[in-house]
Parts: C-alpha cells; sequence; structure tokens
C-alpha cells in the first residue's frame, strides 16, 4: 500500500466537529481549530472528497450541529449519527464507507482519545490507509493526547496536517485544484497558522 495519499482514493471523516464539543477545554484552542477544520473541509470541497460528519448527542441535544466553519465550507457531507467510542460498530457508517469504493481515511476529530483514536485503529484493522490530520484534532489532556498519538502511529497510522494534505494533494499549484489548495495553504498563514 503507497504512503502517498491520491484524492480519488480518499475519504474525509470528521469527527465530532460539533456545538458544545469543540467548546471545551481542550489541547488546542477552540479558534485555532475551528480554522483549521475551514481550511480542511474547503480541501475536501475542492478535491471533491466524499466526506462523512461524525456526531454524538450532548446532554438534551439529541440532534447536535456540525461547526459552522465546516458546513459553509463543504457544500456536501453525510452527517451519521454515532452512540458508541467506535463508529466502525455502525453499520451505517461501514455501509457509507463501502460505498465510496475508496480505500484512504482522512480522519479528525475531539476528542483524540476517544473518536479519533477509534476511527484510526479500526480504520487500520478494516484495511484502510488511515492518514490524521493533528491540526484538526482536540486531546482532553496532553499528556493523554500524546499517548493516542504514540499508539495510532506505532498501529501505522500516517500523521499529517492541513497544510502538509493541501500540498501532498494539490500536484501541479499553476494550474486547478493544485492552485486552489494551495490558496488554502496561504489563507492558513494570512489568519496566523501556527501561532
Amino acid at each position: 500500500m503507497s504512503l502517498k495519499l491520491h484524492a480519488d482514493d480518499a475519504i474525509l471523516v470528521l469527527g465530532d466537529l460539533q456545538d458544545g464539543i469543540t467548546d471545551l477545554p481542550l489541547t488546542v484552542s477552540e479558534h485555532s481549530l475551528r480554522r483549521s477544520a475551514a481550511a480542511l473541509a474547503q480541501l475536501g470541497e475542492i478535491f471533491d472528497l466524499p466526506t462523512i460528519a461524525l456526531c454524538i448527542p450532548k446532554g438534551e441535544d439529541n440532534e447536535p450541529t456540525i461547526i459552522a466553519e465546516v458546513r459553509e465550507a463543504r457544500s456536501q457531507f453525510q452527517r451519521i449519527r454515532r452512540t458508541r467510542p467506535d463508529s466502525f460498530e455502525s453499520p451505517a457508517f461501514r455501509e457509507a464507507l463501502q460505498a465510496t469504493g475508496r480505500k484512504s481515511l482522512i480522519v479528525c476529530g475531539v476528542a483524540t482519545e476517544i473518536v479519533v483514536q477509534w476511527l484510526a485503529l479500526s480504520g487500520i484493522a478494516h484495511g484502510y490507509q488511515v492518514y490524521l490530520v493533528v491540526d484538526v484534532c482536540g486531546g482532553l489532556s496532553p499528556r493523554t493526547e500524546a499517548a493516542s498519538l504514540r499508539r495510532l502511529e506505532a498501529a501505522g497510522v500516517v500523521m499529517t496536517s492541513v497544510v502538509s494534505l493541501a500540498g501532498e494533494l494539490s500536484g501541479d499549484f499553476t494550474t486547478s485544484p493544485g492552485r486552489e489548495a494551495i490558496g488554502v495553504v496561504y489563507q492558513l498563514i494570512a489568519a496566523g497558522y501556527g501561532r
């Protein structure tokens, strides 16, 4: 299996990027998380990646709202409600993945220690190549998130970032869609990415 990601084989899976979750005290600021999530959703739009937005009930909110940054940047995504830590235990999720015919998962979300960890580990177990977009992840504590990331790397998950992903998918920067993908990188830099 090639470690180079190709847009025509990739599925974007957003784990619990929803109101009421992204605003929890996390290892990344809410502003930074939302900014990077918007950029990742833009890449999904540019490369027309099948996109699944997972969400969980929180308190009385049984129909949580995917964050505006994703809704505004990605014109089409499938929203799947999950009730277990491992999304692969949901027939609706497995069927949605299988329907694409693709074998590379680009995953991110909150919390790194729960939804992201199980998406990645189960993705590997089900034969997918898994790419984890670290700047669109938020952990519950630096120590527990670091433990999860070590476990995922040991399992064969490829660590990446929005910027690295844009470069990897873009191909030629002077033509579409590469030009637009690099435009996303410049927008992130202008918005203070990395600071």
